[in-house]
């Protein structure tokens, strides 16, 4: 599935519209904790040019590797912290 014939990128997504605030809460949460009691912002170092929400168009993998995703965001972040 993986070899393919010539070198090319992918974008390997779950296809979710998600904000950075949700996927950082999604983590937080699966800690018990809430990120708004460790986390600060400081207005100073935001750009204008930061992402707010993030998406990944995986449209080629799954047209040329014939695979999709499994898991949505909040299971990929639960699996980041507990190593699996």
């Amino acid at each position: 599935m993986l070899q393919q014939e010539q070198d090319e990128d992918f974008i390997i997504a779950t296809g979710e519209l998600n904000s950075f605030e949700y996927f950082i809460d999604t983590a937080f949460n699966h800690l018990g904790l809430s990120w708004r009691n460790h986390v600060i912002q400081n207005e100073e170092f935001m750009r204008p040019s930061d992402l707010q929400i993030s998406f990944g168009y995986s449209s080629k993998a799954i047209k040329l590797l014939k695979r999709r995703a499994q898991y949505n965001m909040r299971d990929v972040s639960k699996m980041m912290i507990d190593g699996v």
